[in-house]
């Protein structure tokens, strides 16, 4: 009898065993496709997941990386198909409806105005959803909240539901409430609250990076570059290994015309980061506008327009243009006629390299 009972519980967890490796063995397969997505390989994530749509219609999962695929390729109404398929077969998950939501504001924008209510207010009901089915999916409460900002009032929009998913967020997790009380003050321009919203967050959250980069943007965007300084040699205290940290305190330093200062941290920017590229052009830049550190701004240029492809084409005119005008500063006048001409030919509407052109014609 005791062999009987031993054999029929090793029986059941056998059968125990083999449909937890089968559940692991499953998650493993998915897993490929998922990182083959994340890494950026969507065609060969595509295949992947087409092929297991294939074998099992009706896998919620596939569908929804589906509509990832789709939705970073910019085919939002392919999007929108597959993000439902996903909904159909998993009702209960939100971040179904969530990306479901993504999809139809992003044809929202793109469709003419017949349409465009229609896709917004699917947009507002799949947000919802997605916070009825997890009430703790900040993403989707963020999600909600700019929908309720840009959306008129006919179509569900409101600052007072924006306020009260920012409340429930903060009761949620305190960091995201004041990220999402900021997004509301910087809507509507107001200035003295994003202000006081973000202190009061270093104040409560000093190791969070976001709040002073808020902050930082917000002092250097009133051209308070004292302020912009503090703030930044205050965020060194809890991180010095960060590039962007050193690059904003001399962007600070040298828009407040402390150039030999600026350029100590843009070095500290570039031995975090060597190829961190809008410090390599704000050196440039500096070279530039100070007539200082000319063969440092001249070797840093090229070292930026050497990776020329990753630009836009305004950003490529500001770069010949700087470098034209350290040629120009060290008397190289054929070198800097050279980069204002290369400046126009990638944004032929660069007024400054125009000018720099009759002025040294």
């Amino acid at each position: 009898m005791r062999y009987l009972l031993f054999e029929k519980y090793s029986l059941a967890a056998v059968l125990l065993i083999l449909l937890f490796s089968n559940s692991l063995i499953a998650q493993s397969e998915i897993g490929k496709g998922v990182k083959l997505f994340e890494d950026g390989n969507l065609s060969e994530a595509k295949t992947f997941f087409q092929q297991k749509i294939k074998s099992d219609k009706k896998h919620a999962e596939s569908n929804f990386y589906m509509g990832r695929i789709y939705f970073d390729e910019e085919d939002y109404e392919e999007a929108t198909e597959w993000f439902k398929n996903a909904a159909k077969y998993n009702e209960e998950l939100s971040k179904y409806a969530m990306w479901l939501g993504h999809a139809y504001g992003r044809r929202a924008q793109n469709a003419g105005k017949l349409k465009q209510a229609f896709y917004a207010k699917d947009s507002r009901k799949n947000y919802e959803k997605a916070i009825e089915l997890d009430p703790d999916n900040v993403e989707a409460r963020e999600s909600a909240i700019e929908f309720y900002l840009q959306a008129p009032g006919f179509l569900g929009g409101g600052r007072d539901k924006a306020e009260e998913q920012a409340t429930l967020i903060s009761n949620i997790d305190g960091v995201a409430g004041f990220i999402a009380w900021g997004r509301i003050y910087s809507y509507y321009d107001e200035i003295e609250s994003t202000y006081e919203n973000y202190s009061t967050a270093i104040e409560i959250y000093p190791e969070e990076m976001v709040f002073y980069y808020r902050l930082f943007n917000y002092h250097f965007g009133e051209k308070e570059y004292d302020e912009a300084i503090e703030i930044a040699k205050k965020q060194l205290v809890y991180n010095d290994t960060t590039a962007v940290i050193y690059h904003n305190l001399g962007n600070a330093y040298q828009w407040a015309d402390r150039f030999d200062e600026a350029f100590v941290e843009y070095q500290k920017a570039l031995e975090s980061d060597p190829e961190f590229s809008t410090t390599l052009y704000q050196i440039g830049r500096l070279a530039a506008v100070s007539n200082m550190y000319l063969k440092e701004g001249e070797e840093s240029l090229i070292q930026f327009l050497a990776q020329k492809d990753e630009y836009d084409n305004n950003t490529l005119a500001w770069a010949y243009f700087r470098l034209g005008t350290i040629y120009e500063n060290k008397g190289n006048i054929e070198a800097a006629k050279d980069q204002y001409e290369q400046a126009l030919k990638a944004n032929e509407d660069h007024d400054e390299s125009k000018e720099a052109l009759r002025r040294i014609s």
